[in-house]
């Protein structure tokens, strides 16, 4: 059987608390530190936790302000998950993808990156397949401060690998543009140079704005992005 995550443990007795009662709307809680010590569990386990439980609506934390119990959010009312709009082939079915070959790293934040994200991040780099093609190069980022514990074994969907993490974005923002691969990215999509690639960046954030992650797709061969028009 497997081991509860112990921010799951963490998660399910600060919502147990609320819940009951035991910490009512308006409650000030302590810092990370303090939670974490009477918990028993470590600051970043805690943080995973209390971010986990923002996201449900149960918490409300800002900067300067602490972590206050908010109101019981109204099931009717809450926000949805965002959409992940899908990547399709040509004739509109799934384009399913799989992990070929999967590298992590850490590193700070690199150029663009620093206007989302503050403090050491994980990089997971990934050579993704559909079928027996190479079909993408991948690179997600995302602060060790929120996943301390992410390894190289995760899902193939963003969607999935965030909810893994206990990460719950209430919004992704898509951008889209084109590129041809240099011979660096031919090699490693085994296409020919100069082959034409949908390049698409994704970034969850929460209900806050702040930046949780970010997905940096170069797609090669019959994908297709679905975007909506209109209002």
């Amino acid at each position: 059987m497997a081991r509860t995550p112990l921010y799951k443990t963490a998660e399910a007795e600060i919502l147990r608390r609320i819940r009951s009662g035991d910490w009512p709307p308006g409650l000030r809680l302590g810092n990370e530190f303090d939670l974490a010590e009477a918990f028993g569990v470590s600051q970043g386990t805690m943080r995973r936790a209390l971010m986990a439980v923002e996201a449900m609506g149960y918490l409300d934390r800002k900067p300067g302000r602490g972590t206050v119990v908010a109101a019981p959010p109204d099931a009717a009312a809450a926000t949805p998950p965002p959409h992940l709009r899908p990547l399709v082939r040509p004739d509109g079915t799934a384009l399913p993808l799989t992990v070929f070959r999967a590298r992590l790293s850490h590193r700070r934040p690199e150029g663009a990156e620093a206007a989302f994200f503050d403090g050491d991040l994980n990089v997971l780099t990934r050579t993704l397949k559909s079928g027996t093609d190479r079909a993408a190069l991948e690179q997600i980022v995302l602060p060790v401060a929120l996943a301390p514990e992410l390894s190289e074994d995760q899902p193939a969907d963003f969607a999935d690998l965030l909810a893994a993490q206990g990460l719950s974005p209430a919004r992704i923002d898509d951008r889209l543009r084109a590129e041809v691969t240099d011979m660096a990215t031919a090699v490693a999509l085994a296409c020919n140079r100069y082959t034409g690639l949908l390049c698409l960046t994704r970034l969850a954030r929460d209900r806050h704005g702040t930046p949780l992650a970010r997905q940096a797709l170069r797609m090669a061969g019959p994908a297709t992005y679905v975007a909506p028009f209109g209002g």
